[in-house]
């Protein structure tokens, strides 16, 4: 077939961020908005296709369900300053039928870092993917205050929804 544009579904699509601390587990979410570029048909990437995508997921969006947590984790993102966390898909490194392993970089705190990950293809369709990062990477250094002390590894889990854009 050939390589079509998919938009992300911004009313349904996710980003969730899981951070452990020494207190309790830090879960938030965000809405997110982007595009793909890939060969999809009937379920499937094409053999031979290359992906390509923008994703975009607004600072100030993130929410935890607790507002200072929130607030404090927006004040250490600066999220005045960067407004977006930003990711680009840079390369297909392989495909195989549901299953993509891909290369972008991704713009956080006002730095861009190259990363490798897998992403998955699911009926709808819906791109979905999971991975680990060290947010140190981008020079963000987590809280550690009194008893609190954030791990820097948070496990970020993408889930899109995506239509054909016309």
């Amino acid at each position: 077939m050939g390589s079509r544009r998919f938009v992300v579904d911004e009313a349904t699509a996710t980003a969730s961020f899981l951070a452990s601390s020494s207190v309790h587990t830090i879960r938030s979410s965000a809405a997110v908005s982007g595009w793909f570029d890939a060969d999809i048909e009937g379920g499937r990437f094409g053999a031979a296709s290359s992906i390509s995508g923008h994703l975009e997921i607004p600072v100030e969006g993130l929410s935890s369900g607790n507002p200072i947590i929130d607030r404090e984790m927006r004040r250490r993102a600066g999220s005045d300053r960067h407004l977006q966390i930003v990711g680009d898909i840079e390369s297909t490194l392989e495909i195989e039928t549901t299953c993509a392993t891909i290369t972008g970089m991704i713009d956080f705190f006002g730095e861009s870092e190259l990363v490798e990950g897998e992403i998955r293809l699911l009926s709808g369709p819906r791109i979905a993917g999971i991975g680990e990062f060290d947010v140190r990477w981008w020079g963000f250094e987590p809280p550690k205050f009194l008893m609190l002390r954030v791990d820097p590894i948070v496990t970020v889990e993408i889930d899109l929804p995506l239509s054909y854009d016309a």
